[in-house]
């Protein structure tokens, strides 16, 4: 199960080898598409970016969810993974929306622990 739309440009997937667990991906292709709204707080926006945002997102708006959702990020990918895959779906809905809307994402970045964008 693969779905590239619902969340694009993020794309949201159950693994093959592992099933039962579920994964929300962007890479970045998509992410200099966005890249300078981090750059105006001093962030990079690459992977750890916005893993920053994903972090903040689920502080702020999934805090029941915290314990089901993992990250692992790379410079040229964002990551989060779990096995309850509603929670990565409502994190996914939450991603897109910050990456389609400037305000959204300039509120997570700006409400995240800076070290969380490192």
């Amino acid at each position: 199960m693969t779905d590239r739309e619902t969340f694009a440009p993020l794309v949201f997937f159950e693994y093959d080898h592992k099933p039962g667990n579920y994964c929300l991906m962007l890479s970045d292709n998509h992410m200099v598409e966005v890249e300078e709204a981090f750059a105006e707080r001093g962030y990079e926006g690459n992977g750890y970016g916005w893993a920053g945002v994903a972090r903040t997102a689920v502080e702020s708006r999934l805090p029941e969810a915290a314990a089901r959702i993992g990250f692992d990020p790379e410079a040229g990918m964002f990551v989060a993974y779990g096995e309850d895959a509603e929670a990565l779906r409502r994190l996914g809905s939450i991603m897109r929306e910050a990456f389609e809307n400037r305000s959204t994402l300039d509120e997570l970045l700006a409400a995240g622990d800076p070290e969380w964008f490192d």
